[in-house]
């Protein structure tokens, strides 16, 4: 907003305190002072593409042009439809102060004296409001480029100029219309919206009592602090209605509400599972850290994640794999709508997964493993030195920079750079498993199967070294197959039995979307997790700046 546009919003009603009738608004008058509001729009013919063209001190000048500065929002519908979509756009994470809602609001109630400086400034602003929220909802309000260099994920292609097509659904059907065009109608992103709300509502009721922490809490307990669990995981909506407590017996001086029983420990259970806890019904340490966040630490973890779905999740009608790293969970988005979903590892603290996207173009069954450098220098190098014998044992072989395979013992295993790679050959041992799914990237990261499969029972699943292991790894072979009428399951076990490598290319290449949310919608239900990789803060700081 510039320093004339700033000015304008303090305009008194009644100029030098004299007593006058209001002035009644012309539109060659309103046009004037809005054409005096805003800087010269550029006359070059050329439509700035992407986020440039969304942006208000761009879009504005060329859309009051077009129309010869004549105001956009004087009829009076036009305004309530702009009220309304504003209050939606606080529905989807965003904060009034993102649209200076309430200066609009009072901009609005100084033009209504017909004054043409106020009704021009109310205009100018309205049409601001309306270009921040059209271009939050298309691209999200934080550039995620800007935290992130490596960023690849493609931004929504606007084909007409933002300024005509903003200036006729204001001519025609409504600024109402517009949004219905351009809302994200993924079942996530409206189930989000949904969670917002219900979290939102239990924040604005108080929030939920802290528990105690000094004691662990488990099954048969008797201790106050599981009254203040049972009010804590009530007020969540996370406890089973009409739960009956025990009858204590008859002379004791025990509530009933401090006595841990069956139905309790069933609620914890739910509530751990949902936050990525060992779910065994002991409320310990890291239970006590996720009861005990504020209620307001989990709306601005939705608010992350409708954000990350503006980035994400607008192309509605293409089927595609989204890998939810903080969440380990892997997912098949169908055109139809309907979804495949399974537990996934993915990278630890120290060897994180990244953030991209690509297309699975080929699936490799029977996978050799060759070892990542880095994996070779600090894991493996160790475990030769200390084991001669666990090359043979774990079937590597070992070869030279030119590819030529060597024995393990004309190694000098003891230098600090021994020159070689080590490949480990097909086989149920393999640490890729028996099958991976290849989209060629500069990370080196792959989604595959694995040779051990007690690793997925794990609530917290950040354990490979970057890549991301699928739990079911052959049901996704064959969804990705569909069309393809020489595939089956038949031939598929054929070529696992045939223990050689063998490629198989996909009909069509399938995107996959390897992303970060620390809170999603899964049948029905909010999971959050604890931002395993601390990517949270720098997003949320950039999303209420």
């Amino acid at each position: 907003m510039n320093r004339r546009f700033r000015s304008l919003a303090c305009i008194p009603v009644l100029a030098l305190g004299l007593m006058c009738l209001p002035v009644v608004a012309t539109a060659g008058a309103v046009a004037d002072e809005i054409r005096a509001i805003l800087p010269p729009a550029s006359q070059s013919d050329t439509v700035p593409k992407g986020r440039a063209g969304l942006k208000s001190a761009v879009l504005m000048p060329r859309m009051y042009a077009l129309r010869d500065f004549e105001p956009a929002w004087s009829n009076p519908k036009s305004a309530q439809s702009l009220f309304s979509e504003l209050r939606r756009g606080l529905d989807q994470g965003f904060r009034a102060d993102d649209f200076n809602l309430s200066q609009l609001s009072d901009l609005q109630t100084a033009a209504k004296t017909g004054d043409p400086r106020a009704v021009a400034a109310f205009d100018v602003a309205a049409t601001d409001a309306a270009v921040r929220l059209v271009h939050h909802v298309v691209f999200g309000k934080v550039d995620p480029s800007d935290l992130d260099s490596d960023w690849n994920f493609s931004e929504p292609v606007i084909e007409n100029d933002p300024a005509k097509v903003l200036g006729d659904y204001l001519d025609g059907e409504g600024f109402d219309a517009l949004m219905r065009r351009i809302d994200i109608k993924t079942a996530q992103y409206t189930m989000l919206i949904d969670a917002l709300h219900r979290y939102q509502e239990i924040a604005a009721d108080g929030g939920w009592p802290k528990v105690p922490d000094e004691t662990v809490l488990k099954p048969g307990a008797v201790d106050p602090a599981i009254a203040v669990l049972r009010q804590r995981l009530a007020r969540e909506g996370a406890l089973n209605e009409g739960q009956v407590l025990p009858v204590p017996d008859a002379g004791s001086e025990v509530e009933p509400g401090w006595i841990y029983d069956s139905r309790l420990e069933a609620d914890v259970k739910v509530f751990q599972a949902r936050h990525g806890l060992e779910a065994d019904g002991a409320v310990g340490p890291k239970t006590f850290v996720s009861l005990n966040r504020p209620v307001q630490d989990r709306v601005n973890q939705i608010r992350l994640s409708l954000e990350r779905g503006r980035w994400l999740l607008r192309d509605e009608d293409e089927e595609f794999i989204l890998v939810n790293i903080a969440g380990a969970r892997t997912y098949l988005v169908k055109s139809d709508g309907t979804l495949w979903t399974t537990r996934s590892i993915t990278g630890s603290e120290y060897r994180k997964t990244p953030v991209f996207r690509d297309e699975i173009k080929y699936m490799e069954f029977n996978p050799t493993w060759t070892v990542p450098a880095s994996i070779f220098r600090k894991d493996k190098l160790s475990r030769i030195r200390k084991d001669p014998g666990y090359l043979a044992r774990n079937n590597y072989v070992v070869r030279t920079r030119d590819g030529k395979t060597v024995s393990a013992s004309s190694v000098n295993w003891n230098a600090g750079n021994p020159g070689v790679t080590l490949v480990q050959r097909p086989g149920p041992d393999n640490a890729l498993g028996l099958v991976k799914f290849m989209f060629p990237n500069k990370y080196n990261v792959y989604m595959h199967d694995t040779n051990d499969r007690s690793l997925f029972d794990r609530n917290e699943r950040h354990l490979s070294s970057g890549c991301v292991r699928v739990e079911y790894p052959f049901e996704l072979a064959n969804l990705l197959m569909e069309g393809d009428p020489d595939w089956s399951t038949a031939r598929m076990q054929s070529i696992l039995d045939s223990g050689k490598t063998t490629r198989i290319n996909l009909p069509r290449p399938m995107p996959v979307l390897l992303t970060y949310w620390t809170a999603w919608a899964e049948g029905g239900v909010v999971h959050f997790r604890e931002d395993p990789y601390g990517r949270d803060a720098a997003v949320l700081a950039e999303l209420d700046r």
